[in-house]
């Protein structure tokens, strides 16, 4: 899936999608680089789980438009689980501050 670039310390990501092989320069590790290709390839497949007909352009760019949206939908509550998480250990973090009597240096 991905192959290291001898040049530079950048990675090739390859990702194949309906057939076609798409390369891009990543500077993730290759571990990394070959999670992320795993990650789009099932959310492409698993988009176009349920779908019937011919594979045709229509019906690839609705199935990378329905991963996409799927994909916006998870990072959206990641960023929002994120910032819960920073809300609350901000107010704990106030709070035992708070109870150990201020910041004293």
């Amino acid at each position: 899936m991905t192959k290291a670039n001898a040049q530079s310390l950048e990675e090739i990501l390859t990702v194949d999608l309906f057939g076609e092989t798409y390369k891009f320069k990543t500077d993730a590790d290759s571990s990394e680089a070959s999670a992320i290709v795993k990650s789009i390839t099932d959310e492409v497949s698993r988009a176009g789980e349920g779908m019937k007909g011919p594979l045709t352009e229509n019906r690839k760019f609705i199935q990378l438009l329905v991963a996409t949206l799927n994909i916006a939908k998870e990072l959206a509550e990641v960023k929002k689980n994120h910032a819960d998480l920073h809300e609350k250990l901000t107010r704990k973090s106030a709070t035992l501050i708070e109870k150990l009597g201020g910041c004293q240096p």
